[in-house]
């Protein structure tokens, strides 16, 4: 493959996220001396590998809300897998234009840039925030977007942006719980939004909600993709095969069993074919002998107004052996207000004992 291709990045005065480009150019340099790439945050670097693997590898560190972040290791020819059911998932061969604005050390950022690169089209690096300005929609036409709901949240505020966004071919919209009231003023707007689920092991999405569906006030995150096969196991995890799939070999004896890799994300399938994510089974907190799942308290926490952000968790406590802490975004919001609000939502176990509130949770928090 001929990573010394230049059409890809297209007219450089249209990525104005600079580093974001520079990166990718860096990557593509490494790659194209035949070696291999660790994803790391601030810079891409040079993976040292086995003499014996293949070249042309990328390394992705995985979030690490659960734990100390993993290494995945994903061949190119791993992510040209995940960029042909994409394809064929959407029924097209035309070249994948995309807009970038999320981290692009991670995979959802990344797999912007590979599809451009496998389908012969280009990608652009900007701040999410420039979908307010009327300059960009001379770019929009037919181009992809990734966008998480925070992101969309700061959005929908601005009519230039929803005018922009509805220029998109299509507005990918994952890594993390999507409220209803957010969806509904999407809907409102009518967004060309296709709600996905993957993971850094997948390289990307293996779900996808149809534009279609979505406007019709379909929820969840839609249907299997080509070539991908989901199931629940014992415990209402979900497990998945696909030809893109991929992991860190410390932990395959654990998760993968005949090629399936068993998530810790609990979800299930309507009878109509479509899926929905309830939960990580793996982020149960014990607060006073109760067993509290983030999600439930973070959807009732989005669904309120004034909410962009946020995110559950725990600090250790004498009394409740883990304390439940959410963390809130926008920093205007009246905690007070709020937490009245998840006492008539929630049980009182679930209402979190603790509020900090900053303007902006940053998209990395959570490796999305």
């Amino acid at each position: 493959m001929d990573f010394t291709a230049q059409k890809i990045w297209g007219n450089p005065k249209w990525s104005t996220e600079k580093k974001s480009l520079v990166y990718a150019q860096s990557v593509f340099k490494i790659l194209g001396a035949r070696g291999s790439v660790n994803m790391d945050q601030i810079s891409p670097s040079t993976m040292v590998i086995d003499s014996e693997m293949p070249e042309g590898r990328l390394g992705f560190k995985t979030s690490g809300t659960t734990g100390k972040p993993k290494q995945i290791i994903h061949t190119i020819n791993g992510l040209e897998k995940a960029y042909i059911r994409l394809r064929e998932f959407l029924g097209t061969v035309a070249p994948f234009n995309a807009v970038s604005c999320l981290p692009i050390f991670h995979i959802g950022g990344w797999m912007q840039v590979m599809r451009s690169f496998f389908s012969e089209g280009e990608v652009y690096f900007i701040n999410y925030r420039d979908f307010k300005l009327p300059e960009l929609s001379s770019i929009l036409s037919q181009r992809f977007v990734s966008l998480v709901p925070a992101q969309l949240f700061e959005l929908l505020k601005s009519k230039v942006a929803c005018r922009n966004l509805r220029l998109c071919r299509g507005i990918f919209l994952g890594g993390a719980e999507s409220n209803h009231l957010l969806l509904a003023r999407a809907r409102e707007e009518e967004l060309p939004l296709l709600s996905c689920y993957g993971l850094t092991e997948t390289a990307g999405m293996v779900t996808i909600l149809e534009t279609e569906d979505f406007m019709n006030g379909i929820e969840g995150v839609g249907k299997v993709m080509p070539d991908v096969l989901l199931r629940r196991d014992s415990k209402g995890r979900i497990c998945i095969k696909c030809k893109s799939l991929s992991g860190p070999e410390a932990e395959k004896q654990n998760s993968f069993s005949n090629d399936w890799f068993t998530t810790s994300d609990v979800g299930h399938c309507n009878h109509q074919g479509y899926w929905q994510i309830s939960h990580r089974i793996d982020r149960v907190i014990n607060s006073g002998g109760k067993k509290v799942f983030p999600e439930v308290v973070e959807k009732k926490i989005l669904s309120f107004p004034e909410v962009k952000a946020c995110r559950v968790s725990h600090l250790n406590d004498l009394k409740w052996g883990q304390k439940i802490i959410a963390l809130v975004s926008p920093s205007g919001i009246n905690t007070d207000d709020l937490d009245m609000f998840l006492r008539k939502e929630l049980e009182p176990f679930q209402v979190p004992k603790e509020y900090i509130v900053i303007d902006e949770i940053p998209l990395d928090f959570k490796g999305k």
